[in-house]
């Protein structure tokens, strides 16, 4: 039930799903990283993301239709954002519609349709150590409710190549633990991707997937660690007080995040969006 919307070239694959969603083997990668996250085994997998612009900007997502389920992977560097909740939310109710799972025909029709079942995973890498096991859309209402008319529930777990060590299902995931590998020694090697690669390699980490994919690996591991380095200083140069332009590349990034609107950064920032975008070099 793949999107018959057009891949954008423009949007940039992170390693995270060309490994897990690009390259060849990527169906039975995702498969068995499904596998270790749930310990379920998964018969068939078909491909389903949103391909537009604008969700893979915000989300760069992983999704599948398994065994008659909609399975959404989401990767986090940073940290875990809370509204994720809300943002999967939207997104597999544009999956469903995009993949012409629901329509006037299906809404208004007098039987029961069957739809996929609907699961989310986030997989967080970021340096801090993550507390939280899962996210609830129900934490975001503006007033407790002992009854939930609505409720999502995403589930978190933390893929450093330190914290998967002392479990075995996350270890015996080779692409997984090969990705864990990958980016932990970019960051000992502080974003020399060349010698992070050429480690993997020595090491027969992802030996197929490098053997394939080696030179784009390392451009979309540079343009990963630098984004990665570019939010912690947003975050530091934001806490300081009166530092107008770290106010702004704050904004940026929760604009590229989906945090936030162009708009609405250009309000917070008391800026048009014309002189935001000229400013930022960010596009509508």
């Amino acid at each position: 039930m793949e999107s018959e919307v057009k891949k954008n070239s423009k949007i940039k694959d992170t390693v995270f799903s060309s490994l897990f969603y690009e390259c060849e083997n990527a169906v039975e990668n995702a498969k068995e990283l499904y596998k270790a996250i749930t310990g379920k085994t998964v018969k068939n997998a078909e491909k389903c993301r949103l391909e537009d612009a604008v969700f893979r900007e915000r989300m760069n997502d992983i999704a599948y239709i398994m065994d008659g389920k909609i399975v959404c992977f989401t990767e986090h560097q940073s940290t875990v954002n809370p509204n994720m909740p809300l943002r999967l939310l939207i997104y597999a109710a544009r999956t469903y519609e995009r993949n012409q799972l629901t329509g006037k025909d299906v809404l208004y029709s007098t039987r029961l349709v069957k739809i996929p079942v609907p699961e989310f995973y986030v997989l967080y890498n970021g340096k801090a150590r993550l507390d939280e096991t899962e996210l609830k859309l129900s934490d975001a209402f503006m007033i407790d409710s002992e009854e939930k008319f609505l409720e999502l529930t995403v589930k978190l777990t933390d893929i450093n190549l330190d914290r998967i060590q002392d479990r075995p299902e996350l270890l015996q995931c080779e692409p997984l633990y090969g990705y864990s590998y990958l980016i932990d020694k970019t960051r000992k090697y502080n974003g020399d991707t060349v010698q992070a690669v050429r480690d993997c390699e020595k090491n027969n980490i992802l030996k197929e997937y490098l053997e394939h994919y080696g030179s784009e690996v390392i451009n979309m591991l540079n343009i990963e660690y630098n984004a990665d380095e570019a939010r912690e200083y947003l975050v530091r140069e934001s806490k300081a007080e009166g530092k107008a332009e770290g106010f702004v590349l704050a904004l940026v990034g929760l604009v590229k995040d989906g945090i936030l609107t162009l708009t609405d950064a250009a309000k917070r920032a008391n800026m048009t969006v014309a002189e935001f975008e000229s400013k930022t070099g960010l596009k509508a």
